[in-house]
């Protein structure tokens, strides 16, 4: 019988990310040189840093800003494909601008030319401030930089045809959350019944494997009531339970939207579901403003979560921005409703000093 062996060449790579916040976007350029360099990073053995020109005139009257990638490292050369984004803060989401993905573009440290690749009309200004890029006159460039290492040739081994298909066991889930007929147990969350199935919950959930096998023993069998919790909330949570995913929140407005990641933070921190809690964080950290760093404060500050209370420190470092979060009415109702001893030390050492003179 013949057979037939296979091997293959592969080009290796290292991938790395860098992304280089720009404060203050609206003042421009008030150093004295004409572009600003990030932190040096280092990615497959050579340092990179994300070149920014904020002041670029183009032929057709529009002003833009120019994003460069630069190779650092001395009397080097390198190969790297290269994606230039920005950051979208509403979403979290990254938007190429322009990349180099079919050939590998090659960088010499011998002068900026050919260390460097980018573009000089990056994005004009117009478009920038039209877009959900800037937030708090503030955008987020993000660098993924591809170098190319070295050819590595694989063993002869055994060619096999049989083609398999990806995981799908979460899509099974998700139906199974659908199908009522084989639910075990329900809960009930202010008047509305929600069918589910223990083994599912119990593997996903320390509490509520906890709290059914309280109520097996109890012989609860059928009913269990939820408090304190809204039934979208629970709904969204029960989703995530089954898919491993939050559900899309295309109908929600911009606040509804963030009061729902809030809630549900909440519900992640009370049965435990890590994951969870952490894509809720990072969705809070993403979209602090004025009129919600307190409630995100308050948060933070409950269910112990250090990133969270590091990102609402850092969105109130402008005092314009402390003295307009003091002024609302949210953080004075959290204020007398739930005292915070960090909250307190903020509004005493924060504050500009008073002038009497």
């Amino acid at each position: 019988m013949a057979s037939t062996t296979e091997s293959s060449c592969t080009t290796q790579t290292v991938q790395g990310t860098h992304r280089f916040q720009i404060c203050q976007f609206s003042y421009g350029n008030v150093g004295s040189e004409d572009y600003i360099r990030s932190g040096i990073f280092r990615v497959g053995g050579f340092d990179w840093v994300i070149v920014y020109c904020p002041d670029a005139d183009g032929d057709d009257g529009e002003e833009y800003i120019s994003v460069y990638l630069e190779l650092m490292s001395k009397y080097a050369e390198a190969l790297a494909f290269v994606d230039l984004r920005l950051i979208n803060q509403v979403t979290g989401d990254a938007c190429t601008i322009c990349a180099e993905n079919r050939v590998p573009n090659q960088f010499k440290s011998s002068s900026f030319k050919e260390a460097s690749w980018g573009r000089e009309k990056f994005i004009s200004k117009r478009a920038l401030k039209d877009s959900g890029y800037i937030r708090d006159n503030r955008f987020v460039i993000e660098c993924v930089v591809t170098v190319v290492c070295e050819l590595k040739v694989s063993e002869n081994k055994a060619s096999c045809e049989i083609e398999v298909p990806p995981p799908n066991a979460l899509e099974h889930f998700g139906k199974m959350l659908k199908d009522k007929s084989r639910a075990d147990v329900t809960f009930k969350v202010g008047g509305e019944m929600f069918p589910a199935h223990r083994a599912v919950l119990a593997a996903r959930s320390p509490i509520l494997k906890a709290q059914l096998s309280e109520h097996m023993k109890e012989n609860k069998m059928r009913h269990i009531a939820v408090d304190r919790m809204e039934p979208v909330v629970f709904e969204a949570m029960l989703h995530f339970i089954y898919t491993d995913s939050l559900p899309t929140m295309d109908d929600l407005d911009r606040d509804e939207r963030n009061a729902m990641v809030q809630h549900l933070f909440a519900a992640a921190d009370r049965y435990g579901l890590e994951r969870l809690k952490l894509m809720c964080e990072r969705i809070l950290c993403l979209n602090l403003d004025v009129d919600n760093v307190a409630v995100a404060l308050r948060l933070a500050d409950r269910h112990d979560c250090q990133k969270l209370k590091e990102a609402c420190v850092d969105f109130l470092v402008p005092s314009e921005r402390i003295d307009a979060v003091l002024a609302t009415r949210r953080y004075e109702s959290i204020k007398l409703v739930s005292p915070s001893p960090l909250a307190d030390l903020w509004e005493k050492t924060t504050r500009p000093p008073k002038r009497f003179f």
